[in-house]
């Protein structure tokens, strides 16, 4: 197989390794199995970036053995845009559901939660994520303490 690139669309694509690296690996002290492929992957486009004329968007790291996006790609792009929206939506979704849930199983009682229907659990989670939605739209992180 053979995908002819422009310049322009070759840098779009290592913005997308680049995101999608972050996605796998920012959060994990060492590389998993199932990610190996991935990174393979993206070593191999990284490779090609002196032939196609964006040397100065990734780097050789000669102790890790690998190839890197520079700090130009990410400066220069809307990489790091995409990745904070993403970890900042995640965090507030993240946090009121698992506050809902927490809410909600405290409310129903384990055993009488884990006999509800995927469908009814949803149904009765509902109040309770709209409370801590209006919350924290409202105040953010002010009002949460831990006690």
């Amino acid at each position: 197989m053979q995908i002819n690139l422009t310049k322009k669309e070759y840098k779009i694509l290592l913005e997308v390794l680049t995101i999608a690296d972050w996605v796998l690996h920012a959060h994990k002290d060492e590389e998993d199995a199932g990610s190996r492929k991935y990174r393979a992957l993206e070593q191999k486009i990284y490779s090609l970036a002196a032939k196609t004329g964006a040397k100065n968007l990734v780097e050789y790291n000669e102790e890790y053995n690998m190839f890197f996006a520079t700090s130009e790609l990410e400066e220069n792009s809307d990489v790091v845009y995409f990745i904070e929206e993403f970890e900042n939506d995640t965090f507030w979704e993240e946090l009121i559901d698992r506050l809902a849930l927490r809410d909600q199983i405290a409310e129903e009682g384990e055993d009488a939660f884990a006999f509800l229907s995927p469908k009814e659990r949803f149904r009765r989670k509902q109040p309770l994520l709209e409370k801590y939605q209006d919350e924290f739209a409202e105040n953010g992180l002010d009002n949460l303490r831990l006690i």
